[in-house]
């Protein structure tokens, strides 16, 4: 089943000290139509500490997977998050990504994600 993979994971999916089972479910999450949100990718490319080697891993694992941007309906749940729920803005618009595209949200951070209605989560750590 599809998801949208969190910024966490996809840091994962290039650490070659994860696990094997969970790089698999990983891996298989990737190749089965995952999707991430735009904010994922402000958060992966966006960081200080790449090398020219790590940014384009980065780049080609996003260019596998399909961006959900960052659309008035995204943004309209993710003000509806935040309304109700004292979630980090970043935080808000993945779930909202997720919310919108009707898929589960495949990440480590359970805990920032748990408390929003109708969000499923999935921690591959633990499956």
């Amino acid at each position: 089943m599809p998801c949208l993979i969190d910024t966490n994971i996809l840091i994962d999916a290039l650490d070659p000290q994860v696990p094997a089972p969970i790089a698999a479910r990983i891996v298989d999450a990737i190749a089965d139509d995952a999707r991430y949100s735009v904010i994922t990718r402000i958060e992966l490319l966006g960081w200080r500490g790449h090398t020219e080697a790590s940014r384009q891993s980065m780049e080609s694992l996003l260019a596998a997977l399909v961006e959900v941007p960052l659309s008035p309906a995204v943004a309209n749940a993710a003000i509806d998050i935040r309304a109700v729920l004292p979630v980090k803005l970043p935080d808000a618009i993945i779930a909202a990504s997720a919310l919108v595209e009707g898929l589960p949200l495949m990440t480590r951070n359970v805990g920032d994600f748990k408390r929003i209605p109708g969000l499923t989560v999935i921690d591959p750590f633990r499956e």
